[in-house]
C-alpha cells in the first residue's frame, strides 16, 4: 500500500468502477442466525472496521437491493460495491494482487473454474457461514473457500413480435446454423460476458458443439456487443432477433418493463451460470466480510437478493420469487469447473476470435 499514492477510494474512481455507497450511524443490530445462533461477538469486530468492499458482477439493481438491505441491518459498517462483469474484476483482481494491493474484501463472480483456480492459488481466506450444511454439497466448497450466492441460466432468447406464440424458433443449436438466421442473429462477446464463456464452454465439455459448429456460427454473420444488456436491448427492438443465449435475469426484467422479448428452450438444454462468492486473503476488513458473507447466505438474504436480482436461491430454506420460471422446465445443465481455466479460457477465447476473423 505504501508505494500507491492513490488512496483506496480514489483507486476505485480511477479504475471506472460503480460505488455504491450504504453508512449511517446508528445502534448496532443483532445478526439474525439459523435457529438463533448468535452472531454478537462478530458484529463487535465488524462494528470497529467500519467497512467492507465488495466486488461484485451484479447488476445496479441488485446492488442496490443489497445496499438497502445491509443499510437497515448494519447501519454503522460502509457497504461499498465495485460492480463491474466478471472478466473486468478477475482482471483487476489480478492486477491489484500483482501490484501488492489488497484493497477488497469479498468478491463475486461468475466464471465457472476460476473460484477454484483461486482456491488453489491461495486466494480465499476460508469461512464457514452458519448455513454452511444448508449450502452443501452443490453450493459450498467443502473447506468454505466460496460459494454459490445465486443461480440463473443461460437460455436462448427472441424478438416476440418477430415469433408470435413462438412458432418458428430453432430447436437444437444445430438450428442456428441454417441459412435463414444469417444477419438476424445477436451475441454478447465471451470475451467481455463471462458466462458466455460458460455457454460455449460448458456446451464443448459435454459434447453437444464441437468447433464446426461454431465456425458454422462464423458464416451466419453474427452481430457481437459487449453485453447481455445490449443483447437484450437489439432484440427487443427488433434490429436482430434472436439469440442462441443469454442470461435468465435480464431477459425476466426486460419482460417485466414489456418489452417484446421472451425465452426459450433448447433440445440440449440450459446452461446453469452460478455465482461464485468468497471471502480474500489478506482482507481489509475481514470481520465485516464475515458478515456480509453471513448476511448473503442466510434466508433472508437469499430470499431479498435473490427477488431483487431475479436469481434462484441456493439454501434450502430460501423459497424463490413466484416470478422466476421453475427450474426444471429449463431443463437446467450444471457446468463443471474445466481443469486449468485460466488458460484453457484465454486460449479458448483466441480461438474463438480467430474463428470469426476478429484477431
Amino acid at each position: 500500500m505504501a508505494s500507491f499514492s492513490l488512496t483506496r477510494r480514489e483507486w476505485f474512481a480511477a479504475s471506472g468502477t460503480l460505488i455504491s455507497m450504504a453508512h449511517a450511524s446508528g445502534t448496532r443490530a443483532q445478526i439474525p442466525g439459523p435457529q438463533g445462533r448468535n452472531f454478537e461477538d462478530l458484529l463487535t469486530r465488524a462494528s470497529k472496521e467500519e467497512e467492507v468492499v465488495f466486488y461484485t458482477e451484479a447488476r445496479n439493481e441488485e446492488a442496490r437491493v443489497l445496499s438497502r438491505l445491509w443499510k437497515a441491518k448494519y447501519p454503522g459498517i460502509t457497504l461499498t460495491i465495485v460492480g463491474k462483469k466478471s472478466p473486468e474484476l478477475a482482471t483487476q483482481l489480478e492486477t491489484e494482487r500483482a501490484a501488492g494491493l489488497f484493497a477488497v474484501d469479498l468478491i463475486n463472480i461468475n466464471q465457472p473454474g476460476l473460484a477454484q483456480f483461486w482456491k488453489n492459488k491461495g486466494y480465499y481466506e476460508p469461512y464457514k457461514v452458519a448455513a454452511f450444511d444448508l449450502l452443501r454439497p452443490d453450493y459450498a466448497d467443502e473447506a468454505g473457500a466460496f460459494y454459490t450466492s445465486g443461480i440463473y441460466l443461460l437460455p436462448c432468447a427472441y424478438n416476440t413480435r418477430a415469433f408470435p406464440n413462438g412458432q418458428g424458433l430453432p430447436d437444437s443449436l444445430q438450428d442456428f446454423l441454417d441459412p435463414k438466421w444469417r444477419g438476424k442473429l445477436v451475441l454478447a462477446h465471451p470475451r467481455t460476458a463471462g458466462n458466455v464463456r460458460t455457454f460455449f464452454l460448458g456446451h464443448l465439455g459435454s459434447g453437444k458443439i464441437d468447433w464446426t459448429w461454431i465456425a458454422g456460427l462464423a458464416r451466419q454473420d453474427v452481430l457481437f456487443v459487449r453485453g447481455h444488456v445490449d443483447a437484450i436491448r437489439i432484440i427487443a427492438s427488433g434490429e436482430r432477433i434472436i439469440t442462441p443465449t443469454t442470461s435468465t435475469f435480464n431477459v425476466l426484467a426486460a419482460r417485466g418493463n414489456h418489452q417484446a422479448i421472451d425465452i426459450h428452450t433448447l433440445k440440449e438444454g440450459t446452461i446453469l451460470a452460478e455465482q461464485h462468492i468468497g471471502i480474500l486473503e489478506r482482507a481489509p476488513h475481514p470481520n465485516s466480510a464475515k458478515l456480509l458473507l453471513e448476511l448473503l447466505t442466510s434466508r433472508e438474504g437469499q430470499e431479498t437478493i435473490a427477488a431483487g436480482g431475479q436469481y434462484c436461491p441456493v439454501t434450502t430454506d430460501a423459497r424463490p420469487s413466484a416470478d422466476l420460471p421453475r427450474l426444471a422446465d429449463l431443463n437446467p445443465i450444471r457446468v463443471d469447473a474445466p481443469a486449468g481455466t485460466e488458460s484453457a479460457e484465454r486460449e479458448f477465447v483466441q480461438r474463438f476470435d480467430q474463428v470469426f476473423g476478429r484477431s
